[in-house]
């Protein structure tokens, strides 16, 4: 499978089955998310993998995310921040978008591996930083769930049910896209 195919064949599962992710694919996992690009080569991810569903079940204790505590694993997404120069003040989050990076390299490499996940940024930061001990000066962008999944299945949400694979329909380029200044439409397409 090319690139384009596999981040458009790629979308969120949210509900797994109950088999283990071998370590040498969260490895794998792991070492794609770190060679995300970073501003400066500052690499301010760091990763906290849990497989213990008593910690998993203390990360949702308001939002009720059943694919967090049935998540055969979780990949928790720290920033570490760091200083910007201070000629470039508007700068001042940088890390917020290295680490967004790192995550979407976790997210590919998971799909490439033929395992699902779902990005999460709805959950207790609080109740995480807590059961993982988890230092205040970094920041927690995020958790990967991810495992093995059954494409067929869904989860129920709300009173709705979410299925694993559903249409992700996208906007055109000509929409998003512009060509020289905002509003004059990008015309190209991929072939």
């Amino acid at each position: 499978m090319d690139l384009l195919d596999l981040i458009k064949t790629r979308s969120s599962i949210r509900t797994f089955v109950d088999k283990p992710v071998e370590d040498d694919k969260i490895a794998q996992i792991l070492e794609a998310g770190r060679w995300a690009p970073a501003g400066g080569n500052k690499q301010p991810w760091r990763f906290v993998v849990v497989r213990d569903k008593k910690k998993q079940a203390e990360f949702d204790p308001r939002f009720h995310q059943p694919w967090i505590l049935n998540a055969p694993a979780i990949i928790i997404v720290l920033a570490a921040p760091y200083d910007t120069w201070e000629k470039y003040d508007e700068l001042d989050q940088m890390y917020i978008q290295d680490v967004a990076t790192s995550t979407q390299n976790i997210l590919l490499m998971t799909h490439a591996l033929g395992l699902g996940a779902v990005w999460v940024t709805t959950f207790s930061r609080k109740a995480v930083r807590k059961t993982l001990g988890i230092p205040k000066e970094f920041f927690i962008q995020g958790l990967v769930c991810l495992g093995y999944y059954d494409k067929n299945a869904g989860t129920e949400y709300h009173g709705e049910i979410i299925p694993n694979k559903k249409d992700r329909p996208r906007r055109p380029l000509n929409e998003i896209a512009f060509n020289g200044e905002f509003g004059k439409p990008w015309t190209a397409t991929p072939e």
